[in-house]
Parts: C-alpha cells; sequence; structure tokens
C-alpha cells in the first residue's frame, strides 16, 4: 500500500518541478524576446527620424529654388506622424523625384547650381540618404536577431502566446505593400499576456494536481477494496498446517491459526497450506502478505 502513494507522491512532485520550471523558461524567454523586439522598435524609430530628416531638408530645397522658372509644381513633403513603411517607401520616391526634378533645374540656372545653399542642401540630403539605407540595414539585422530566437526551441511553443509576431524585413524601394507584421503592434504592453500564461500554467497545474489526487484516492481505494477482499478470502479459507514434528494438521481457519499463534503452538514460520492448495508457504505470508500486483 504504501509503495502506491510514494509513486503517487512522486508524480505529484514532477509535475510540481515541470510547472515551476516551464514558468521560470517562460519568464526567461519572455525578457529575452522582449529585448529583441525593443532593438527592432528602436531601429525602425531611427529609421523614422533620418526619414523626417529627409523631408525637412528636401523642403528646405524646395524654397531655395523658388524665384525659378516651374517652381510652381514643387510641392512640399508631408509625413504622417504615425510613421510605417509604407510611409517611409512614399517618402523615398517622392524626395528622389524631387531632388531629381531641382537638380535638372540647376541644369539650366548656373547660379542655381552654384549657390553654397543648394550644395549644402543637395549633400545633406546626399548624406541622410546614405543613413537611411545603413539604418536599414540595421534594422534588417535587428529583425533577423529577433526572429531567429523567437522560432528557436523553446521560445516557439509560446511566443505567439505572448503577442511576440514575425518581425519583417525592411526594403525601402520596394512597390509592394509590406506586411510590418509586429511592428504595428509593437507599441503595445504585452505584460498582461505573460501574466495570462502564467495564470494558465498555473490553473493547468492545479488540473494536474487533482487529477493526480484523484488518481490516488482511486487508486488509495482499489487497493483498499482488494486488501478487504483478500482478508475476507483468507478468514473464510480453511488451511493445513505443519506442526513441531512436520505432521499435517487441519484444515483449520485463519482465525484458529492466529489463535494457535497467540498460544505459542504454531509461529510466522509454521509452514501453511490453503484447503486445496499444493504449495506451503510460512504463516507470515498468509498473515501479511506482499502489496498486490
Amino acid at each position: 500500500m504504501s509503495g502506491i502513494f510514494d509513486f503517487i507522491g512522486s508524480i505529484i512532485k514532477i509535475a510540481i518541478y515541470a510547472a515551476i520550471i516551464l514558468a521560470v523558461m517562460a519568464l526567461f524567454g519572455y525578457n529575452q524576446l522582449r529585448a529583441l523586439s525593443e532593438a527592432v522598435k528602436a531601429a525602425f524609430s531611427n529609421i523614422g527620424v533620418t526619414a523626417r530628416k529627409q523631408v525637412s531638408l528636401t523642403n528646405q530645397l524646395i524654397e531655395a529654388v523658388k524665384g525659378y522658372a516651374d517652381t510652381e509644381k514643387f510641392v512640399h513633403l508631408k509625413i504622417s506622424d504615425d510613421i510605417s513603411a509604407a510611409n517611409i517607401a512614399q517618402i523615398q520616391q517622392q524626395s528622389h523625384s524631387m531632388v531629381s526634378a531641382i537638380n535638372g533645374l540647376a541644369q539650366r540656372y548656373p547660379d542655381l547650381k552654384s549657390s553654397q545653399q543648394y550644395n549644402t542642401l543637395m549633400e545633406a540630403i546626399y548624406n541622410v540618404e546614405n543613413d537611411l539605407e545603413r539604418q536599414r540595414e540595421r534594422f534588417n539585422e535587428a529583425a533577423r536577431a529577433y526572429n531567429t530566437k523567437r522560432t528557436s526551441i523553446p521560445h516557439v511553443f509560446y511566443a505567439a502566446a505572448l503577442g511576440f509576431r514575425n518581425a519583417p524585413y525592411l526594403e525601402l524601394h520596394n512597390d509592394e505593400p509590406q506586411d510590418m507584421g509586429m511592428l504595428n503592434t509593437m507599441n503595445n504592453d504585452d505584460g498582461e499576456r505573460v501574466k495570462q500564461m502564467l495564470g494558465a500554467v498555473g490553473s493547468q497545474t492545479a488540473t494536474v494536481l487533482r487529477t493526480v489526487s484523484n488518481k490516488a484516492v482511486e487508486h488509495g481505494k482499489v487497493a483498499m477494496t482488494a486488501a478487504q477482499t483478500r482478508m475476507k478470502q483468507q478468514q473464510v479459507m480453511e488451511y493445513s498446517y505443519l506442526d513441531q514434528d512436520r505432521n499435517p494438521q487441519g484444515p483449520v481457519s485463519l482465525d484458529a491459526l492466529l489463535q494457535l499463534q497467540a498460544e505459542g503452538k504454531v509461529t510466522t514460520e509454521t509452514p501453511v497450506m490453503p484447503l486445496g492448495g499444493r504449495v506451503w508457504a510460512p504463516l507470515g505470508t498468509v498473515i501479511n502478505p506482499g502489496p498486490a500486483s
């Protein structure tokens, strides 16, 4: 009986340890994914800052060429406060078109082409475009590191549940719409998701413990019933036994054998055999049988 309960107790301990390990892994993994996702967010934010600088410089260039012929077609660029990949790609196209048109205008007006303000703005725009490309590469590297960690074991099992979506790779000169995936929900606080997940783990652990406990009670009842049934059978069953001279005696009931033991006429080593049986066994094995298999 004690062996069964020891086994069930071991199962309960394993379930508790497994729940603790899972919770620790989830918390540690969350911190790693959160740090990498923040790096992606920061890289994209830097791109937005540089894109706004590009818009500002391009608009300054438009102001600088006012007064020359055909400048009424030059319209100031605008950028949305809610920066996105589509906004940045659109800014790139509009800025390139505007700068190319103004450069063509400068070819017709030598004084504009030689203007210090014009050349300073053109150089600044060129440098900003190079900065934007470098920042795009840094963003894609941060996205690659994040995606690699997100899809590795064990993070792949709970990343989606915590709201960590796949990070896209940014292409500034891509005419096709880009699904920015995780970046669209980057500002969301997913701490509540962690609480929900840990709550679910706790609930599942409690369910496992309840199930194991119910099984323990069920097995205990079965073992107790089996023991009681065997005891009743032994009490009803009659046994032959060998006396001190090794002569068969009986048959007698188990109660009678216990009385003889109390009187010192038999011991736990006295051979006994149930009526109709063929094998002698010590009385002790009948009184205290081992666990039922």
